[in-house]
């Protein structure tokens, strides 16, 4: 049976940015030799974006994850699992499946705990809101825009756009910082699920 104490580093950087994951790492090694729990495993990403679900050392964690090697899991930030909301919540809930859950140093939070779980339900609720905002404030500008192109006789239209533009990549990745899918991108935004797939996926 795994021990309660037993515990893994995940550590994620930027090899733009030159972040040296030891960094990390000494931070996380140190809060849990003081709190008396015992290290199994450390998990690196390099040089990936936060805004990729699929990382080498986070899919292994999660496969660790579900065959029980451990029960907790510490980071030095929340941004170091993603920038998505979204994605942190289904994580820490597919987590919480396995009888796992997670420490995070810089915001002194401890999910297993009920101010943890009482700040998870809050960034659950956020998340729910900012959704609907960007999703008025996306309806509002396309009827502002149409309203416009009929009073003027434009020829703008609400449709495919033959090119990405520097606008379409701002809003495809502050789309998907608020969770929401390829596929819901690019029918809000005209273009290809490949083409939002693209844009979300470059470091």
């Amino acid at each position: 049976m795994t021990s309660d104490k037993n515990v893994i580093a995940y550590i994620r950087v930027s090899t733009l940015l030159n972040q040296d994951p030891q960094v990390q790492l000494t931070t996380i090694r140190e809060f849990a030799k003081q709190r008396d729990l015992k290290m199994v495993g450390e998990y690196v990403d390099e040089g990936i974006s936060g805004a990729r679900e699929k990382r080498p050392a986070l899919d292994k964690l999660i496969g660790d994850a579900r065959m029980g090697k451990f029960k907790i899991i510490i980071v030095t930030g929340i941004d170091r699992l993603g920038r998505s909301t979204k994605h942190l919540l289904n994580f820490l809930d597919e987590m919480q499946h396995y009888g796992v859950s997670l420490i995070s140093i810089r915001e002194q939070l401890d999910f297993s705990t009920p101010t943890g779980q009482m700040a998870l339900t809050m960034l659950s609720a956020v998340a729910t809101l900012e959704r609907q905002l960007i999703s008025e404030r996306i309806k509002t500008a396309l009827a502002a825009k149409k309203i416009t192109a009929r009073d003027t006789g434009s020829n703008w239209r609400c449709g495919r756009p033959r090119k990405v533009t520097n606008d379409i990549v701002v809003t495809v990745l502050e789309l998907r910082s608020q969770g929401l899918s390829f596929r819901e991108i690019a029918k809000r935004l005209g273009i290809s699920h490949m083409a939002v797939y693209r844009i979300a996926n470059q470091k």
